[in-house]
């Protein structure tokens, strides 16, 4: 391990999550963003995952210039991308983590920002916030994350990026580990948000977002032009229903099972507000939701009509993509 001093006062205090991994293109300009913050933070903690360039050197040199704690990890091992954040989540001392992708850049007020909503009386646990999608030059191509999902009609629960998320380390007993290899981290840090209702979106874009040829997510509203309810359609009218719906399913029930498993743990750093059979109520109804819809997908297309229709009414379609859902599943 490689680590450099630290600062603290009586604030909040602030970590940054890093994994990287052969990042010596992108990383400089990321890690000289974090120095401009109008709020610094208290500690970057990266997990570098096997680097076989100069990120290391990259790292060992800004730990030197770093007026905060700067600890960066080599894994013994490769984790993959999911594993290596965990790992330093788990390793963060502070009291938000912000989770960070080795190749974007951070506006100068996004940590002061975030905190500030974090502090605010609905008191969330996890937040996300827009950014301004980039060339692999950085440079800004119009268009934001929050602003391409708008476009296509998807729900804002859909908006899920681990580069803009930010939590509260006391979900992390819930976070950690992550149940399956596979799962992306980011995903499961903000289901668990969406469950407590306890995430919130920040409209206003804090960061750049730059794509590349080697990014990770390769999402449709993640790319550089605009995108449209048509490429939602095209998108879901291609995928098999079944298969969504049977890993919908299988997250849900991981997700219960944690929430069922871990709350003793977590109860007492929770809002008062928050009960157990509340939050699991609401997963059980978008897992009788999505029960349904298998049911409904097993029949054949001429008899789908009237349970679809029912499905409609009683709200079930709000689960998935809403009506696109509804005539795809009389369709395909």
């Amino acid at each position: 391990m490689l680590a450099g001093g630290g600062m603290g006062d009586g604030r909040m205090r602030v970590s940054i999550a890093l994994a990287t991994y052969n990042g010596e293109r992108y990383l400089q300009e990321q890690l000289d963003s974090f120095m401009r913050q109008t709020r610094l933070p208290d500690e970057v903690v990266v997990c570098d995952d096997g680097s076989t360039d100069d990120t290391l050197n990259i790292l060992n040199s800004f730990i030197g210039l770093a007026p905060f704690s700067v600890r960066v990890y080599r894994n013994a091992e490769k984790l993959g991308y999911s594993k290596n954040f965990e790992r330093a989540i788990n390793l963060c001392s502070g009291d938000v983590v912000f989770l960070c992708d080795q190749d974007d850049v951070w506006f100068p007020e996004k940590l002061k920002t975030v905190l500030n909503i974090f502090q605010s009386v609905d008191r969330p646990y996890v937040v996300i916030n827009d950014a301004e999608i980039t060339d692999g030059g950085l440079n800004p191509v119009g268009l934001t994350v929050l602003g391409q999902i708008r476009s296509t009609g998807l729900s804002t629960d859909s908006f899920i990026s681990g580069c803009c998320t930010a939590f509260r380390t006391e979900l992390r007993p819930l976070i950690i580990p992550i149940p399956q290899a596979r799962l992306g981290h980011d995903l499961w840090i903000h289901q668990i948000g969406i469950a407590l209702n306890k995430r919130v979106l920040v409209h206003q874009p804090l960061q750049y977002y730059r794509r590349h040829g080697e990014n990770t997510s390769q999402w449709f509203t993640n790319r550089t032009t605009r995108a449209t309810k048509f490429d939602l359609m095209r998108y879901y009218g291609s995928g098999d229903s079944h298969v969504a719906c049977t890993q919908r399913l299988a997250l849900l029930s991981m997700l219960s099972e944690r929430l069922a498993h871990r709350w003793l743990e977590v109860k007492d750093s929770l809002d008062e507000d928050l009960e157990l059979n509340k939050v699991l109520g609401v997963i059980q109804r978008e897992q009788k939701a999505v029960r349904r819809r298998l049911a409904l997908l097993e029949r054949n297309r001429l008899l789908r009509l009237l349970p679809a229709w029912s499905m409609l009414r009683r709200g079930d379609y709000r689960y998935f993509s809403g009506w696109m859902s509804f005539v795809k599943d009389l369709i395909y």
